[in-house]
């Protein structure tokens, strides 16, 4: 059993520019690096905030693709085009693709350069979809490959992963710090097994491999806010979990620790 090397009982996600000065009450915040100074950053590290920083592991834009210079033919496809995730405007890479690796390997190794704790891998859960469970057997390696060469890449710096907790979990729980279940985690949903199952699975691996497990979720603040933050805070408590529930879009703003909601900068 491992020693649990991220310890805190609170963290934040916020994809907005910073600085926020209610994000330095909180003991882990995972942010946006593109959005925040140098100086910020350490500013926040010297408040004894944890600071981890958002990485796509597997989705990119058009233009980051054109960048990394990744072909077509190293995307994802489904029904023979690429896999393109419409609501965030990006495409599913192979997790295969050199040229791909390399980038986010090499994005890694400069976020900690730059003064991070470490990173938030992003966007694995997608080696799970429905939409290529008949690829399963080579994906789910292949992810986890990937996140091998991140934790070679920064040593003993910090991994998140968001999500990938049904299949991919179990081939990286040696790798990572702590693992995030993001979802929408309604009143009603909660209660059933499916739910408990997963979540008394992942609170197995966690306990045996020293991961910090991570609830994370959006409410807003509509007639059913408070019903559905009780639900997200009851569960995280019950088996062990730390929680947080965004009042917007992430990257508009952040719930303080005083649940009052703090709109973010305008850049």
């Amino acid at each position: 059993m491992r020693v649990p090397r991220l310890r805190g009982r609170t963290f934040v996600v916020y994809y907005g520019y910073g600085p926020l000065q209610e994000i330095a009450g909180y003991d882990i915040a995972i942010l946006e690096p593109a959005g925040w100074r140098a100086e910020d950053v350490q500013a926040l590290g010297g408040q004894g905030v944890k600071r981890v920083a958002y990485l796509s592991a597997l989705e990119a834009t058009r233009a980051t693709l054109a960048r990394v210079g990744v072909p077509r033919q190293q995307l994802l496809h489904v029904g023979g085009e690429p896999w393109f995730r419409a609501p965030f405007d990006t495409y599913v890479v192979d997790p295969r693709s050199r040229p791909w690796r390399a980038h986010v390997v090499a994005q890694a190794r400069r976020l900690v350069a730059e003064g991070w704790d470490g990173v938030f891998l992003d966007s694995l859960g997608d080696v799970e979809d429905q939409v290529v469970q008949d690829r399963a057997g080579w994906l789910l390696p292949a992810a986890a490959d990937l996140v091998k060469e991140v934790r070679s890449a920064i040593g003993d710096r910090l991994i998140l992963q968001n999500n990938g907790i049904f299949l991919l979990l179990p081939l990286v729980a040696q790798l990572i710090d702590g693992i995030c279940w993001e979802g929408s985690f309604d009143a009603d949903a909660t209660g059933g097994a499916w739910v408990r199952m997963i979540l008394e699975q992942i609170a197995q691996v966690v306990r045996e491999e020293g991961i910090t497990p991570m609830l994370l979720s959006e409410i807003g603040e509509d007639v059913d806010a408070d019903r559905s933050l009780k639900t997200l805070r009851g569960m995280a408590e019950r088996y062990g979990f730390l929680s947080y529930a965004a009042p917007c879009d992430y990257a508009q703003g952040i719930r303080a620790l005083d649940g009052t909601r703090v709109a973010g900068r305008q850049g």
